[in-house]
């Protein structure tokens, strides 16, 4: 097993982290959410020009045709600068989901998805959704999902015959409306309320398949998600570092306190078993297989607990300023928090970490 990545993937990180640090400094996310805007639509352009949505399509889809080692790669570098973008919900979630549905409904939305022509929103939880048999049209309600307003499609999980399906929706379709949510806990992401009454969809997968699908796609959510999580964390130990050796108190350096020391390498200790599950996570995602679940599930508990601690680690090293708008540290406080959240709990893939041991 190599759990390394190759220098061709090395450089597309660096190339990814030069282009982020230049453009999407912590300045920029102020004046995204100052703006109100669902997401940094120049920084989401200048990302498609760059073929960063087209990285796993195939090239057949007009896709760049590489794999799940590249796509880990760029989700670390955008959790690094919390770039407000639907990166995530349309590259790792849509895109990953509809290469393996044979619909040619699928194959024409990859190649859009591929050439930035479309956003896509996923929600794969929803339990409450009803497909009409006969007139393929959904109704219900989703009580959160991500850029819902600014995606040009929904794929959701939803009842068809009382057993679960997934279903591509066109959200420009009659019936098919979105409600602002109450200020969340970061808003440098945007979710939305999604009310469907009556909605024409296009059936994905069903049954059988459609479990299959949505347990495969959770795993590998899980995995990027530790990805994002990882570049977040770091960026947070790095800071507080930064600070502690930069802030003087009493005369002193107030990195040199041994105190001070341990809880920046407690803080390096649980990034790297996280980077290493992580990488493990990467592996099982590129080859497939049996240990994907077990994979997933270690990468997804060590990485929330790495960037939960490194959060708020960096807000209590930084002191009182730490809470200030002017300092970043909320951003990363507030981001590890949403993550945490996301595609299940750390009480939930405990539990899968339990049961695939």
């Amino acid at each position: 097993m190599n759990f390394d990545f190759s220098e061709d993937q090395r450089m597309l990180a660096d190339h990814a982290r030069k282009f982020l640090s230049e453009s999407c400094a912590p300045e920029r996310l102020r004046s995204h959410i100052a703006s109100g805007a669902d997401y940094d639509e120049a920084l989401w352009q200048q990302m498609v020009e760059l073929g960063w949505p087209a990285i796993s399509i195939p090239e057949e889809q007009g896709g760049l045709g590489m794999g799940a080692l590249e796509l880990c790669v760029l989700a670390e570098e955008v959790g690094r600068v919390l770039a407000p973008t639907p990166f995530f919900s349309t590259v790792c979630l849509g895109a990953e989901l509809l290469k393996r549905c044979s619909n040619s409904e699928a194959a024409d939305l990859l190649g859009q998805i591929a050439s930035g022509e479309a956003i896509v929103a996923v929600e794969l939880a929803a339990k409450s959704l009803q497909v009409d048999a006969d007139l393929l049209t959904v109704s219900g309600s989703l009580p959160a999902v991500a850029y819902a307003r600014s995606a040009n499609y929904l794929i959701t999980s939803a009842l068809l015959d009382d057993k679960l399906s997934l279903v591509l929706i066109d959200t420009t379709a009659t019936g098919y409306q979105t409600l602002d949510l109450p200020e969340g806990v970061d808003e440098l992401a945007s979710y939305q309320r999604v009310s469907l009454e009556s909605v024409p969809a296009i059936v994905l997968q069903s049954e059988q398949g459609a479990e299959a699908l949505i347990d495969v796609i959770m795993n590998q959510a899980a995995i990027l998600t530790a990805f994002e999580q990882l570049g977040g964390a770091e960026v947070a130990c790095y800071m507080a570092r930064d600070y502690v050796l930069e802030r003087y108190a009493f005369g002193r350096q107030v990195g040199v306190y041994q105190a001070v020391k341990h809880r920046l390498a407690d803080m390096m200790i649980k990034i790297e078993l996280a980077r290493s599950n992580a990488y493990y996570g990467a592996w099982a995602m590129s080859v497939g297989g049996s240990e994907l679940p077990l994979a997933a599930a270690v990468a997804r508990v060590s990485a929330t607990d790495a960037y939960n601690f490194a959060a708020e680690e960096n807000l209590h090293l930084h002191g009182g300023i730490g809470y200030t708008w002017e300092a970043n540290c909320h951003f990363f406080y507030k981001r590890a928090r949403l993550l945490a959240m996301s595609i299940g709990n750390i009480a939930h893939w405990s539990k899968k970490l339990l049961a695939a041991a």
